[in-house]
């Protein structure tokens, strides 16, 4: 990781986390002595990212109105497209965790074995990833058929959100070490 981390901020930003449901996996690490991720160092290192997580969390993950499913699968390939070895990792192992699937990764490359609703939500990711301002109205009117308008948004919103989390876990190296694989 880029930047050093100092020890007593940690622990005290730590702490702040024990409610913090977008911090579930960590919180269970924490109680059971083990050690955060490189990503909740860095945040640590400036506490009001934390609390910002928290509210984010809330409202798209793990909170929100989509599936958690989808969520991940979301995340997962929005991490390959922008080579984020931290993210792609993690949400491996995540997804293995709540029993997604033994592969996700390979659940993502076969488009044609995922839900219909799945499979145009990253249909979608893909277009924003090559250029979000010319996505045609027809991707909408596709969204349409599986999401509401609400939905719409919550989805949009995810994916720049996991976009603006690879981009500070890239530029930082921040470094996935196995820490959510339960092993």
């Amino acid at each position: 990781m880029r930047i050093k981390t100092n020890p007593e901020q940690l622990a005290k930003a730590f702490a702040t986390l024990e409610h913090n449901d977008s911090f579930q996996e960590i919180n269970a690490i924490l109680k059971q002595g083990g050690q955060p991720h490189d990503m909740v160092k860095a945040m640590a290192m400036y506490p009001p990212l934390l609390e910002a997580m928290e509210t984010l969390g809330d409202a798209v993950y793990p909170g929100g109105s989509l599936p958690r499913e989808l969520k991940e699968l979301i995340i997962l390939q929005s991490s390959i497209n922008n080579s984020c070895q931290f993210c792609t990792n993690s949400h491996i192992d995540i997804a293995r965790s709540l029993g997604i699937s033994d592969d996700p990764v390979e659940m993502l490359q076969d488009k044609d074995n995922l839900k219909p609703e799945y499979a145009c939500a990253i249909d979608y990711l893909n277009t924003i990833f090559e250029g979000s301002n010319q996505i045609p109205d027809s991707m909408f009117d596709k969204l349409r058929e599986y999401f509401t308008e609400p939905e719409i948004v919550e989805l949009t919103f995810l994916i720049g959100y996991i976009n603006m989390l690879n981009w500070f876990n890239n530029a930082l190296q921040v470094e996935y070490r196995g820490e959510l694989s339960g092993d």
